[in-house]
Formats: C-alpha cells, structure tokens, sequence
C-alpha cells in the first residue's frame, strides 16, 4: 500500500476503534475496544518501519494515561460506571479507557508530525480533545464528574496539557526522519 493510503487509513481505523470503545462499553461489551485496537495493530504494524518502537510507544502512552486515568477515578475527580467494567476493579482505570489510551498511542506514529510542532500546540490540542472525550464519556453517562462537573474537567484538562507534549515530544525522539511520508 502506498504510504499516504495507510495513514488515511490508520486514522480512519483509530476513530472505528475509539468509536467501539465507548459503544461496547456503553452496551456492555467493554472488551469490544480491545478487540477493534487488535485488528488495527495486526494489520498496519506490517506497513510500519519501525515496528517495536511503534508498539513501545503504545504500550508506554497506555501505562502512563492508565496511571493518570486511575489516580483521577481514585481522588474522585471522576466516577465510572460499573456496568463499563470487565476485568480491572474499581477504583482503576477501566479497560475501555486504557484502550483508548493505546489506541493515541499507537497512532503516535502517525499523529507526532502534528503535534510536535510546539509544545504549546500539543497543549492546547490535548485540552480541546480532553473536553471532547470526557464530555463524550460523560453525555453517554460512561463516566460521572464529581460536582460541580467543570472542576473535573479542568483538572482532566490539565493533566492532557501535560501529558499531550510529552507523549509528542517522545514519538518525536522515538520516531523521526522514520515517519511515514506520503
């Protein structure tokens, strides 16, 4: 495939597995995100030069939004509904919001041109997609903020402020000149 192809289609793949996350998890199969990333990884990691990066950087991008999401639920900036859980206890981050985690990072590869262009870029575009998820979550009543709710969300806000640059910052070390060029 040519390279322009794959990333259309990588990112077209990243909202398909983003999209089953919150839909299994709000029809109780939160395993179905999961599933979705499996195929995403299994059939473009072959395009990828620099395969084992590519998943270090997922699988460190899931780790640390992981620890982030679950210190959130645990000093009760947010609430997850049980119904949304499959394996991981409460109060940890749920499976749903871990893959959606892996899911950014994978997708790093792709989307470290964007944001590593400033770090005050990565900031602001990790506020607008922090408002944008949660909110998504919260409408779908995935997840509660303690109220009142605009506090949660700045707080969630902030933490992507940070978290956002880093990760662009690091796919940018990770990655480089070896980024798919269309």
């Amino acid at each position: 495939m040519k390279p322009a192809l794959v990333q259309k289609l990588n990112v077209a793949v990243f909202f398909a597995t983003s999209f089953s996350c919150y839909q299994g998890a709000r029809h109780g199969i939160p395993w179905l995100g999961l599933v979705i990333l499996a195929v995403h990884v299994a059939f473009f990691l072959p395009s990828t030069t620099v395969k084992v990066r590519r998943i270090l950087v997922a699988l460190l991008t899931g780790l640390i939004g992981f620890i982030a999401d679950s210190s959130m639920i645990r000093l009760g900036v947010y609430s997850v509904s049980a119904s949304t859980r499959w394996l991981i206890p409460d109060p940890l981050c749920p499976e749903w919001i871990l893959v959606l985690w892996l899911n950014f990072g994978f997708m790093l590869y792709v989307f470290w041109p964007v944001l590593a262009k400033s770090r005050l870029s990565a900031a602001v575009i990790g506020v607008i997609f922090a408002i944008l998820i949660m909110g998504n979550a919260s409408r779908m009543d995935l997840i509660l903020f303690r109220a009142p709710s605009w506090h949660g969300y700045l707080i969630v806000a902030a933490c992507w402020a940070v978290l956002v640059p880093f990760f662009a910052f690091y796919s940018y070390r990770c990655f480089g000149e070896n980024h798919v060029r269309s």
